[in-house]
């Protein structure tokens, strides 16, 4: 019987290394050489030059028929139809099974839209960004009987003069800042397409009513400008949203440079939720000023982000003990401890001026590091926004 197991070992082992060379497609001639270790481990399973089987009884029989050996031995040319049957599958076939994976969403993706690393596909659709659909379509649905009437001669509403208002309002709004940030994927295009997205949803209400279905450019311009403002809260929340997810991710990494394997069992189970109770529970001044800001949601995920960078700076002092890892229970008290003093004093600099108001809260790249004394970020985190001189 162990002589029937252990080609079969070696069967399983040489099928493994192929199936691995299907989804390695960025050095084919080494995808080939290694088709063709693993087509040599399969055919000496099988030829008997593996483990056990034939070959182990040729091996305890060599020094009384070293002839048998060699006459048994596959000539070159067989072992070559052996290896070419058994290389890596053509690059076509390799990229047709890359096409199949689907990425997971993760929170590096910035947006509204799902892009997604996908094999032989653009990973920004131009429907994305370009607007002058949008700035079309919204001209299609003012034209009613009464808009087609009055464009003759009294009508003010014209693609120029959209797509004018939606550059003011993208500058007004502050949305440039966003488009600043290197690797985030937001550009002048696409968060116009965000605008008129919104603005195109709006334009059954500006018809309805005593206007008989009029309307002007400064009624548009209104919708442009309430949009634009609108699109800025949701980037703004978004983004401190995923760094505040990100800030909670590092200290967790943070925590297994500085223990390795001994972060195991119920600390690795709950210090994501040791971190999200402690942070929601600090509070100050700054809870009451952050709470009345239209911006609370944003600035309430700021405050989680700055708190996580805090204990994160503080990683050692936090889970340390003389056996090298502190218990769960202790994690929780230093963590709790921390948040209410060291980091209250982070958020206190943030977010409080002077006179005791709430400090101006500008939008960050999802890279920035906060410390004691604010942000801190480098100019390679930074572009010249599109259309800047």
């Amino acid at each position: 019987m162990p002589c029937l197991r252990m080609p079969f070992k070696g069967m399983a082992l040489g099928t493994a290394l192929l199936s691995f060379t299907m989804f390695y497609d960025s050095e084919p001639v080494f995808a080939q050489n290694f088709g063709g270790i693993a087509g040599a481990l399969i055919g000496g399973a099988m030829g008997g030059g593996g483990y056990g089987g034939r070959g182990s009884g040729r091996r305890s029989s060599r020094s009384s028929d070293q002839s048998s050996k060699s006459d048994d031995t596959p000539s070159s040319d067989t072992k070559t139809r052996v290896y070419a049957s058994l290389a890596a599958p053509p690059s076509s076939r390799q990229t047709a099974i890359l096409k199949s994976i689907v990425s997971a969403t993760t929170l590096s993706t910035v947006g509204f839209t799902d892009d997604r690393d996908q094999v032989g596909e653009a990973k920004l659709k131009d429907a994305e960004r370009d607007y002058t659909v949008w700035i079309a379509d919204i001209i299609d649905k003012l034209k009613t009987e009464e808009g087609k009437q009055r464009a003759s001669g009294e009508g003010d509403i014209s693609e120029h003069a959209i797509s004018q208002a939606v550059d003011d309002a993208y500058k007004h709004s502050h949305l440039d800042r966003f488009a600043s940030f290197v690797g985030e994927n937001w550009t002048l295009e696409r968060l116009r397409v965000k605008i008129l997205e919104r603005v195109d949803s709006e334009i059954k209400p500006l018809q309805n009513g005593t206007n008989k279905g009029r309307v002007s450019m400064d009624d548009l311009r209104g919708v442009i400008d309430r949009s634009a403002d609108i699109i800025y809260q949701r980037l703004f929340e978004s983004s401190e949203l995923l760094a505040a997810n990100r800030s909670s991710t590092l200290f967790v990494q943070s925590l297994y440079q500085a223990h390795g394997d001994m972060v195991v069992g119920e600390v690795r189970e709950s210090v994501e939720r040791m971190l999200m109770r402690r942070a929601s529970n600090v509070a100050g001044d700054f809870n009451t000023l952050i709470q009345r800001d239209p911006r609370a949601y944003a600035l309430s995920y700021r405050k989680e982000r700055i708190v996580f960078d805090c204990l994160s700076e503080n990683i050692v002092k936090v889970s340390s003990s003389v056996q090298g890892i502190a218990t769960p229970a202790e994690i929780d008290k230093r963590i709790g401890d921390f948040a209410a003093n060291e980091c209250k004093d982070w958020l206190r600099h943030q977010f409080i001026t002077d006179d005791k108001k709430l400090a101006d809260q500008q939008p960050v790249p999802l890279r920035t590091v906060w410390t004691k004394t604010g942000p801190l970020d480098d100019p390679s985190m930074y572009s010249r926004p599109a259309g800047a001189l």
